[in-house]
């Protein structure tokens, strides 16, 4: 397969914790430790992928003696998964080549007796047999037939969910198409969109690799391992989360995540809509929008999870089977709950929202700055202070912390709504810790942002320089390690604020913290 023949995908990913080999690579691959977990990553190109693909086919086709385009169609057939593929191969290797479509034959089963001439299966037309081929069933086929047949069912293949499906044009045959007539048979453009579904389900089969989400980019792709959700950071500036494909959200999990985008998009921050539409959960009194499909069982969010109808607030394991019917006496809904609750839901959502979207709006300026850093802002400095681009790494990565802690501190926001009205300790605790968040986070944007200021408005090499880098890579590590106590945190549910003194641990994180306060230097 060459290099020319596949599409760029967008870049791709891989853990080497279960690649250890992989990682012993030198210089070819970007090794990063997280700091978490200790556990590692591996930045991969595209073309780094292919040579994976390439190998572990050439594996397969050595160990069981195969060729490699019947390689690829058993790894292709077992999405790549050549631990299930070796079982079964080692239960029944004849079955599971049939299962596949290889087979074995002694002779074609049309060849003609003289061994010179044939009848094309398809258009029946009477041809020299050099004008024939055939796959492992023994169909002879014309040239022409097949150019049209490969043609017809690459444009035919449903995007990722191919694996392998290519076969014989004979109607009842199972017999599987190979690279080698591909290779032969397939316009070019035919020919780039079959290594491209190839590639992409080497990539779809894999636990360990993905492509970054952004359409139309090309860059490398960092993934950071943590407790609950995989963060991936790509070198084009996108986050996303490894479980669903979608922008980060820790420490929110992929389901409340979702609800809280959702929720942004709809009408909540209007008392009147939050009266028509939610009823508190009577467990934990979080407000819960109705169903889509007008059922009458209510599932409250995680870590709450009580059932419950809609109409009469009841247990839903007191309730019959029918989704659609209450048969209980129904409470009014100015009994249950008065407006002024839903005023206070909607108050206290509106709330987290505004603060939401402000660090929202802070996580693009600064993914902006980050952006003009590259292109403009290093290149320039480089040249005034007379430091490598190189050495001036350390700039790059303060704003990325900066970028990154925004995130998190968003995201705190929408974990704060879905505390329930009755974990005031935790709601308390959790104030004093976003409060706190910011400190570290004002210095280390004081440092990046004025102090760098400083010294592009200098006419030359400053005496400042050093002492800016060693502020400004000691601002960076300790915002760093006051965000991952932050997330470790709240991914624990903030279990640890539970018995302990809510001012005695933010008088610790002050001190952990170092001593915080912006001042100009």
């Amino acid at each position: 397969m060459d290099d020319s023949d596949i599409k760029r995908l967008g870049e791709i990913l891989i853990t080497a914790e279960e690649e250890e080999e992989w990682l012993n690579t030198p210089d070819e691959h970007d090794h990063t430790e997280t700091s978490t977990h200790q556990s590692y990553v591996t930045i991969l190109k595209e073309g780094d992928i292919r040579s994976r693909m390439k190998e572990e086919i050439q594996r397969v086709s050595n160990t069981y003696s195969i060729s490699e385009d019947d390689a690829t169609l058993l790894l292709a057939h077992f999405r790549w998964d050549d631990i299930e593929l070796h079982k079964k191969w080692s239960d029944n290797a004849k079955s599971v080549r049939e299962s596949v479509g290889i087979f074995e034959l002694e002779r074609p089963l049309d060849l003609p007796s003289d061994d010179k001439n044939f009848c094309c299966g398809i258009c029946f037309k009477l041809l020299s047999l050099e004008r024939s081929a055939s796959v492992s069933c023994g169909h002879r086929v014309c040239k022409f037939c097949w150019r049209s047949h490969i043609n017809k069912s690459i444009n035919k293949i449903a995007d990722v969910d191919w694996y392998g499906t290519l076969k014989c044009p004979y109607d009842i045959c199972r017999a599987s198409v190979g690279g080698d007539m591909i290779e032969k048979f397939a316009c070019e453009e035919e020919k780039t969109k079959y290594y491209r579904y190839l590639f992409r389900s080497y990539v779809e089969g894999s636990k360990v690799i993905k492509c970054c989400p952004a359409k139309g980019r090309s860059c490398d792709v960092h993934l950071t391992p943590g407790s609950g959700n995989f963060d991936v950071l790509c070198l084009c500036l996108l986050s996303f989360c490894w479980n669903c494909s979608k922008d980060v959200h820790s420490p929110m999990d992929c389901e409340s995540a979702a609800k809280w985008l959702r929720m942004n998009s709809s009408d909540y921050q209007d008392p009147n809509w939050v009266r028509q539409n939610t009823v508190p959960c009577p467990r934990c009194n979080l407000r819960i929008r109705e169903n889509q499909d007008c059922s009458l069982k209510m599932r409250c969010f995680p870590p709450c999870n009580y059932d419950f109808c809609w109409r009469c607030r009841g247990q839903w394991t007191e309730h019959g089977l029918d989704l659609y019917t209450c048969t209980h006496d129904e409470v009014s809904y100015e009994e249950y709950c008065f407006g002024n609750m839903a005023e206070y839901a909607a108050g206290r959502y509106k709330d987290c929202h505004e603060k939401w979207m402000s660090n929202e709006s802070t996580v693009m300026k600064t993914k902006a700055k980050l952006q003009q850093l590259h292109t403009d802002v290093i290149p320039d400095l480089s040249n005034k202070q007379l430091a490598t681009v190189h050495q001036l790494e350390f700039v790059a990565e303060a704003w990325s912390q900066i970028m990154e802690c925004r995130r998190v501190l968003k995201w705190t926001y929408a974990y704060e709504y879905y505390l329930g009205e009755d974990q005031v300790e935790k709601q308390a605790f959790l104030k004093l810790k976003q409060d706190n968040a910011e400190i570290p986070l004002e210095k280390l944007h004081y440092h990046a942002e004025n102090q760098l200021n400083m010294l592009l408005d200098s006419d030359g090499p400053s005496e400042n320089f050093n002492k800016f880098r060693s502020d400004l890579t000691d601002s960076t590590r300790i915002t760093r390690n006051h965000y991952e106590l932050l997330l470790r945190d709240l991914e624990d549910g903030l279990s640890n604020v539970v018995g302990a003194s809510t001012s005695q641990r933010a008088h610790n994180e002050d001190d952990a913290s170092g001593s915080s306060s912006i001042h100009d230097d």
